[in-house]
């Protein structure tokens, strides 16, 4: 995915291998060169310490995420 592809409030699906187990859907708040921030809107219930250890926020890379459907 392109970061031009993104746009603020979109919805995105991602995975990343640090501070969370399992996919998860986030909203998009911000936008830099090669990541987004997200505010975690769903998760794995077995990701829920980490989530709430994040602040409901987390940074990913651009190329770990997918507009969602």
């Amino acid at each position: 995915m392109k970061i031009e592809d993104i746009k603020i409030d979109d919805f995105v699906e991602g995975k990343v291998q640090e501070d969370m187990d399992h996919p998860f859907t986030g909203k998009v708040e911000k936008i830099y060169e090669h990541s987004v921030l997200l505010e975690i809107v769903s998760n794995d219930p077995k990701d829920d310490a980490n989530v709430a250890e994040l602040n409901n926020k987390i940074v990913v890379n651009i190329e770990s995420v997918k507009l969602a459907k």
